[in-house]
């Protein structure tokens, strides 16, 4: 049981990442969905931050807090990137996002787990 509640860890914690990305990056295009989705709050990125350690918690309190330091150093690594190639976010480097954040999280269980 211990493996199916990282597993549904992983999935949700790794969409806290969003608000955060879209909050710190602006849109890189003005057409695509990400824009208009409009900007994020400074609130709603702290409560989709929150709600993902939250989530994180699955993985024991030291697992948890691994996870929760490369999640950061990945958002802000990515952010860079974003930065520098495109300008900004888009949907798709949201998405990307996402599934790097399930990723690490789940290599962060697999050491935690094992």
């Amino acid at each position: 049981t211990q493996i199916f509640w990282a597993l549904i860890a992983a999935h949700a914690a790794s969409r806290g990442l969003f608000g955060a990305f879209m909050h710190l990056l602006p849109a890189a295009r003005s057409d695509g969905l990400s824009a208009d989705a409009g900007p994020i709050s400074a609130e709603t990125a702290i409560a989709g931050a929150v709600l993902g350690a939250v989530a994180l918690l699955a993985l024991g309190f030291g697992g948890a807090a691994a996870a929760f330091i490369l999640l950061g150093l990945l958002l802000a690594a990515f952010r860079e990137l974003c930065r520098s190639q495109i300008g900004g976010q888009t949907g798709d480097t949201i998405g990307a996002l996402q599934q790097f954040g399930e990723i690490a999280i789940l290599l962060v269980a697999s050491a935690c787990l094992s």
